[in-house]
């Protein structure tokens, strides 16, 4: 008789949960147990609806918070900074006159912070705080207003301030929201597939059959390949910890002992 073994996985990464729930649900929702243990239908059936509730908050949680106000934000202080850089390269084209130098100046700020408007929000919106800092000098900003561009900079800091507001408030907001939405949806779960694990422990007891031998099996090996998968990333973080001295890498062991990492915001 094969033992079942009931691990409960409340304290395991998001991902590493939500892929084993998926795969003991479909074990159970195939078997043939289902029909004629009717217990075992129901449970498996509200585990079902149950899952399907984490589903959805925890592709929320993938997503990133940031709204079509901040993308269209976005958009505009791109443009405001590419039409700027557009000026100072047409100055630094001139044969003669000192806009030239002062053109080359102050586009040269564009290249030491290496700006691409294609970077994501929060790392360009740095950079912009940066670049703007450097055309506040006052002989910078004498040349800036000089080219007729001060304007334009005003615009494209009010735009760079809004995306930075935007983004720290939805954050604060959404990230709360959805952590503890996850956070619901996932102890539901949890309860379920206990209560389901208990009876199936139950009905090899009482009912032992090879059908039902072989599901426990199969739930058991779900369990080990999580085990697994959490062990070889546990081995990567710690190999990559030791071998560069450039950040971390989270490698399924940061993410084990906080269940509500937001992946999103990376």
């Amino acid at each position: 008789m094969a033992e079942l073994n009931r691990r409960n996985i409340h304290d395991v990464a998001n991902a590493f949960h939500f892929n084993t729930v998926e795969r003991i649900l479909t074990l159970v929702m195939s078997s043939g147990l289902r029909a004629t243990f009717r217990p075992l239908g129901a449970l498996a059936e509200e585990l079902m609806r149950r899952f399907q509730i984490e589903d959805a908050a925890y592709k929320r949680s993938q997503k990133n918070f940031a709204s079509d106000d901040i993308k269209g934000l976005d958009t505009k202080r791109d443009k405001y900074a590419q039409f700027i850089k557009l000026v100072l390269t047409a100055y630094t084209s001139l044969p003669e006159g000192d806009e030239v130098r002062q053109a080359e100046q102050l586009v040269q700020v564009f290249k030491d912070f290496q700006w691409r408007s294609s970077e994501a929000y929060l790392a360009e919106t740095a950079k912009l705080d940066n670049m703007l800092q450097e055309w506040d000098k006052e002989r910078n900003a004498e040349w800036l207003a000089a080219m007729g561009l001060g304007a334009y900079v005003e615009k494209l800091r009010n735009a760079n301030a809004q995306v930075k507001y935007l983004i720290s408030s939805r954050q604060g907001e959404q990230s709360m929201v959805v952590r503890g939405e996850l956070r619901a949806a996932r102890e539901a779960v949890d309860e379920t597939l206990q209560q389901m694990l208990r009876y199936i422990d139950a009905l090899n007891v009482t009912s032992p059959s090879e059908e039902l031998t072989d599901l426990i099996l199969k739930i058991n090996e779900a369990f080990r390949y999580m085990d697994a998968q959490i062990a070889a990333g546990k081995r990567k973080g710690s190999s990559e910890e030791g071998s560069s001295s450039f950040g971390s890498s989270d490698g399924g062991t940061t993410v084990i002992s906080n269940e509500d990492t937001i992946h999103g915001l990376e």
